[in-house]
């Protein structure tokens, strides 16, 4: 008689995962209220900088969390909230003494990210728990006024997304061997412990990985709703057009989820399971939020101006976080092997259409112009990509 094939068990977030992520909640909110402030393209770099610092930030323990499982300890957590809390705390007064607080908190989680993984471990689908270099020049900028000050934590970002692009884990496994191998040479004959010591090379769990990004997704989405119901509360009144303003904007953000969560996987449109290593998913997460938070930004400003015409700069940031999300979108098209037909009539219009809206159409009514984005993002998703190669899992590092 055969054997019964074991059952296997479906992982989910666990309490103090989604407990941790209330973090996110306030770093998003104060993230997208710097977008409030103006757009200039310094403010913009900034942003993108401060966000992508504090994705990375959360990243690391998500990841932590997920190789971890049920060992994963609450104390952890809840250290890893603490600082993204004050890391979200100082975005206000970032231009100035606030800024050190940012930077230290910053360089204190990615050293814990790295420092609580398991000894002997090698994080394959997560590159930046063995490479800290991304954090030195953030270390430096204390030191270093503003405006310099910026470039190196941007210089630190740069670094950070090289490693998420560019290292395999198979890379890193080997690099961490060949400095094993080396200290086991120098210390010949002089420790037993040291001869026996052993490194082993450790995967994400793709699903559930998949489904805190996913989370994290719907948070930034959350926020946006935040924000629309936020301007529209303060509206001094209610007409057709703030109504028709408010819908376009609530219907963007549900066009967004459909597009990423139901016609994609962790929120990001396109994609689909075990195609993409986990790094470059990783990657493209963060991209898209932090386009999607600032959408977010835009569409409260949108709903408050509903009855005048949009800021040319508020205009542009509506449009471009549309053709970003799009873009993101073309990008894991490709990367999964989709069709080049539904790639040139369904995902290069979504890049382009927002674009022209912006340039060609300047006095455009704010209204009109939500709800001709609302179907930009629904084009993308009436018809499901055709994939253009026989689909095999596969785990790349």
């Amino acid at each position: 008689m055969a054997p019964e094939p074991v059952a296997t068990v479906e992982r989910h977030a666990t309490w103090k995962e989604l407990f941790f992520d209330l973090v996110v909640v306030a770093g998003i909110a104060q993230l997208a209220h710097l977008l409030h402030e103006d757009t200039e393209p310094t403010t913009l770099g900034l942003y993108a900088v401060l966000y992508l610092a504090f994705w990375i930030s959360w990243a690391g323990f998500a990841v932590y969390g997920n190789v971890a499982g049920d060992d994963a300890k609450t104390g952890v957590l809840i250290a890893a909230m603490l600082g993204l809390a004050v890391m979200a705390a100082s975005v206000p007064g970032i231009h100035g003494s606030r800024a050190s607080a940012f930077v230290i908190a910053y360089v204190a989680l990615r050293w814990y990210a790295g420092a609580v993984v398991s000894r002997g471990r090698v994080l394959l689908d997560w590159p930046l728990a063995q490479y800290g270099l991304g954090a030195l020049p953030w270390l430096v900028s204390l030191w270093v006024d503003a405006p310099l000050r910026y470039w190196l934590w941007g210089l630190g970002i740069v670094i950070d997304l090289g490693v998420l692009l560019l290292t395999s884990g198979e890379r890193a496994l080997q690099e961490a061997e060949e400095r094993l191998e080396r200290v086991k040479s120098s210390r010949r004959g002089r420790s037993s412990a040291v001869r026996l010591f052993t490194i082993e090379g450790t995967h994400t769990e793709e699903e559930h990985l998949s489904e805190r990004l996913g989370l994290f997704v719907i948070i930034v989405l959350g926020e946006g709703l935040i924000q629309v119901i936020d301007a529209a509360a303060d509206s001094a009144q209610w007409d057709r057009s703030t109504v028709v303003v408010a819908l376009g904007a609530f219907a963007l953000l549900a066009s967004v989820w459909a597009a990423g969560l139901l016609h994609g996987t962790a929120g990001i449109p396109q994609l689909t399971p075990h195609r993409v290593a986990p790094r470059i998913v990783m990657l493209l997460h963060a991209l898209l939020t932090g386009s999607l938070a600032a959408l977010a930004a835009a569409l409260g400003v949108a709903v408050e101006h509903s009855h005048e015409v949009l800021p040319t700069q508020y205009r542009a940031l509506l449009c471009g976080a549309v053709a970003a999300y799009c873009a993101l979108g073309v990008v894991t098209a490709v990367l999964v092997g989709t069709r080049g037909r539904w790639i040139l009539t369904r995902g290069v219009p979504g890049v382009v259409v927002p674009v022209v809206l912006l340039f060609v159409w300047p006095d455009l009514h704010v209204g009109l112009l939500v709800w001709l984005l609302v179907a930009v993002i629904v084009w993308l998703v009436l018809e499901k990509p055709a994939d253009g190669r026989p689909r095999r899992p596969r785990r790349a590092a």
